[in-house]
């Protein structure tokens, strides 16, 4: 309790700590004389579309690829029947296994134990000529003495000469087996084992042409077999559309390609994605014109959106393109970092400013406002309604940002 006569004193309550601001880059909405935006209508294409057909004939036993199916590159689209193929390529491959053993005995060297077996059949024939020389000296000599008769004597010298030459093949059958395969032989192994290596690549070849498969990641947009069917060599089987990225081709007068450069940034507007915001690219400006329209194909570039794998933009969809072709004039713009796109509509978080912090950095409170856009200008965007020039706009750190939130930048 507080003494008696003390007037009553009012405790102030604890402060409340202050709510950390988040860190944000910001430029300011300008007012510039440019080039406006026009809008052209254009019609979208796939970024490539290909005819996939057979490189040989046969007849189509699988075909699991669906019109609407995405598909990744090298991904099968067809197989056909492929069963003598197969049976080829087993018998190749084994006749192949056969000629590198041969090659492998040839390279390796005679074995040791082949060596003494023709050193011991040369040493045997050796041990028959030394006996069948000692028997023909002592025919000989009976013969001299009338005790052995000529016929004797002729065959002792048959069967010498004979086990001679036998000796003589023994001895070089050994020297072969010490020196090993000619390198002609092993030549030759190599040279049977390379073709016949080639003709099972061709076999394999033959078989990977068998299976169809996509080009490139897209989806199937038609087919133009079925399965049971047979196709020829060159016959169609699928078309593959790629998707992901789109090019959407403007038709422009020749009172504004003059105006229009390559590169420049473009925004689109399409009636199937009305909520989204997409902004491209000029790809290329082709240099020839329609000679009935007087006007030229402008391909602009384009990313997709794929949503639960499906493409949001799809081919022969109608586009408007918002290109700076028009009349030079004041346009407030903000730089395109500062578009919050993927909502209902287009937006930027506008900066209330407040008070300067004590490091120097600039606070404020953040709040959406959506815009109608024009145009898009060397890095910038034409906004034709919700800012005002001088406004502060949130350009980096946006994407985490909620009405209300306390910032901190630093002043442009």
């Amino acid at each position: 309790m507080l003494p008696p006569g003390l007037p009553w004193l009012e405790v102030p309550a604890a402060a409340a700590d202050p709510t950390p601001s988040v860190p944000v880059a910001v430029a300011r909405v300008e007012r510039r004389e440019l080039a406006t935006g026009q809008s052209f209508v254009g019609t979208v294409y796939p970024a490539r579309v290909s005819d996939v057909g057979s490189a040989v004939d046969g007849r189509i036993v699988k075909f699991p690829a669906q019109e609407g199916d995405h598909i990744a590159a090298r991904q099968p689209i067809a197989e056909l029947l492929r069963g003598l193929l197969e049976i080829e390529r087993a018998g190749a491959a084994a006749e192949l296994e056969r000629r590198r053993q041969v090659l492998a005995e040839l390279t390796s060297g005679t074995r040791p134990e082949e060596i003494e077996q023709a050193r011991a059949l040369a040493e045997g024939f050796e041990a028959r000529v030394e006996y069948a020389r000692s028997r023909f000296e002592r025919l000989k000599r009976l013969a001299e003495r009338g005790t052995s008769t000529a016929d004797e004597l002729h065959d002792s010298q048959t069967e010498l000469r004979q086990i001679e030459s036998q000796l003589r093949g023994s001895r070089a059958a050994l020297a072969l087996a010490e020196i090993g395969p000619r390198k002609e032989q092993i030549a030759q192994a190599a040279a049977a084992a390379a073709v016949q290596d080639a003709q099972v690549e061709l076999i394999e070849d033959q078989l990977s042409k068998h299976t169809i498969r996509s080009p490139f990641d897209g989806w199937v947009v038609e087919r133009f077999a079925e399965e049971g069917q047979w196709v020829s060599r060159g016959g169609l089987v699928a078309r593959i559309a790629e998707l992901e990225t789109l090019e959407i081709e403007v038709q422009v007068p020749e009172l504004s390609i003059v105006s229009l450069a390559r590169g420049v940034d473009v925004r689109l507007e399409f009636d199937a994605s009305p909520q989204q915001t997409w902004i491209g690219h000029v790809e290329r400006i082709v240099p020839q014109a329609d000679l009935l329209s007087r006007s030229f194909p402008v391909k602009v570039s384009l990313k997709n959106m794929i949503v639960d794998g499906q493409p949001t933009l799809r081919g022969g969809m109608l586009a408007r393109a918002w290109l700076p072709v028009g009349r030079a004039g004041l346009a407030i713009v903000v730089p395109k970092d500062a578009l919050v796109l993927g909502g209902p509509s287009p937006m930027v978080y506008a900066i209330d400013p407040g008070p300067a912090a004590a490091t120097g950095m600039a606070t404020g409170t953040v709040r959406p406002l959506q815009v109608a856009l024009g145009a898009t200008i060397e890095g910038s965007v034409e906004v034709r309604s919700g800012l005002e020039p001088g406004q502060l706009v949130v350009v980096r750190g946006n994407e985490r940002l909620r009405p209300g939130l306390v910032v901190s930048f630093q002043m442009p």
